[in-house]
């Protein structure tokens, strides 16, 4: 007897199989991907942008780094 992760898996995997074996299948998974990778690349230029490309040498971006980590913030004074 199989137990209950195994069926799951299973059923995912064969409709899966199913859904790629058919052009309209293999069309909607291929439009899925192409959607989630220009999400993935907006996401990643707007809001993570590269702040480290204003310094020219490796030290000074580790004490931007450094500083950044260790200056105490206003927004929690006791």
């Amino acid at each position: 007897m199989t137990n209950l992760p195994t069926k799951i898996t299973s059923f995912y995997v064969s409709a899966f199989r199913r859904s790629v074996a058919t052009p309209t299948g293999r069309r909607l998974w291929l439009v899925l991907l192409l959607k989630v990778t220009i999400l993935l690349v907006l996401f990643k230029i707007l809001f993570f942008p590269n702040r480290l490309a204003q310094y020219s040498t490796d030290g000074e971006r580790a004490e931007a780094v450094r500083t950044a980590l260790t200056a105490p913030t206003s927004k929690h004074k006791p």
